[in-house]
């Protein structure tokens, strides 16, 4: 009896050792090694919370997406972010829902939060830094830039800026477009709204050699349908979520204010994911074929 008390116990203890040898191993597994990355790197690791699609997106390029706990709902690219929680929208963080998964820095595009917000998010002792928000593309080197200096990535950094300024077509290449297009962020009954000068559509359009119908105002701003109608573009460009927002290709197409544009009763119009469109991005290049393309096989 005793021997096979002994042996009992003695089972018990080896899985006892085994199991707790195995959860050390996941947690080991899901918490990033810091070994493996380089001094200025370890410097620089910290939880992370990333607000801004633009933000989120050259992070995981330069190779730190491993420090991101959760992101804002405008970060939809690359594909593994999908697979993090949420915190809200970038304009409209809750203190209460960013500081519960205990972050250590949060990298904010320009924009984030309400004032007071931020303030009670810092007073926990959880930095909070703002990038501005890059409207040309020099701008987004030196967003990619300063993103690098506090990630330790500038090695990284310096491949995805050259890479980025190898991809970008030259925009003085169509002096004279003869092709007319309009960037709508809304088509509703209460009036369209169009992207004009000193946005992220008007630059593809430069570099795609389009004509922006609405580049005579600055940013995103009403337009008259019948100022539009006069005019009429070649073709439409809307945001995906603009566009499922109204349900679908064919109902935005048939909104009474584009019912004056050849365009939209042929519904000759380009979606595009939201953020590639509205953001600036290193996948400015891929904006722009995008555009060029549709534009060869469409008129």
């Amino acid at each position: 009896m005793r021997k096979q008390q002994l042996l009992f116990y003695t089972f018990i203890g080896l899985v006892f050792t085994f199991s707790t040898h195995a959860s050390a191993n996941a947690i080991k597994s899901e918490t990033p090694n810091t070994q493996e990355l380089s001094s200025e790197e370890t410097a620089h690791y910290q939880k992370l919370i990333t607000a801004g699609g633009t933000i989120t997106e050259i992070v995981f390029a330069l190779g730190a997406g491993e420090r991101v706990i959760a992101v804002d709902q405008s970060s939809q690219y690359p594909e593994a972010v999908k697979q993090l929680p949420m915190v809200g929208y970038y304009r409209e963080l809750a203190a209460e829902g960013v500081l519960s998964f205990a972050p250590d820095k949060i990298l904010a595009i320009e924009g984030v939060g309400r004032e007071e917000v931020i303030k009670q998010i810092e007073s926990t002792g959880v930095q909070v830094v703002v990038y501005n928000k890059p409207n040309s593309t020099d701008g987004l080197v030196e967003l990619i830039k300063q993103l690098a200096d506090d990630l330790g990535k500038a090695e990284q950094a310096k491949q995805i800026i050259a890479k980025f300024n190898a991809s970008l077509p030259s925009e003085t290449a169509n002096n004279t477009p003869s092709v007319k297009a309009v960037f709508l962020l809304s088509a509703s009954d209460r009036g369209l709204i169009a992207a004009g000068s000193e946005t992220v559509p008007q630059l593809i359009f430069n570099y795609a050699g389009i004509e922006n119908i609405a580049s005579e105002h600055t940013g995103f701003k009403g337009i008259n349908n019948e100022a539009l109608a006069l005019h009429q573009p070649d073709f439409l460009v809307a945001p995906r979520h603009v566009v499922m927002g109204a349900g679908g290709k064919e109902k935005f197409c048939q909104s009474p204010n584009l019912s004056l544009l050849k365009a939209a009763q042929q519904c000759k119009l380009l979606v595009m994911d939201s953020l590639q469109s509205l953001g600036m991005t290193p996948r400015l290049a891929d904006a722009i074929a995008t555009v060029k393309n549709y534009q060869l096989e469409n008129l």
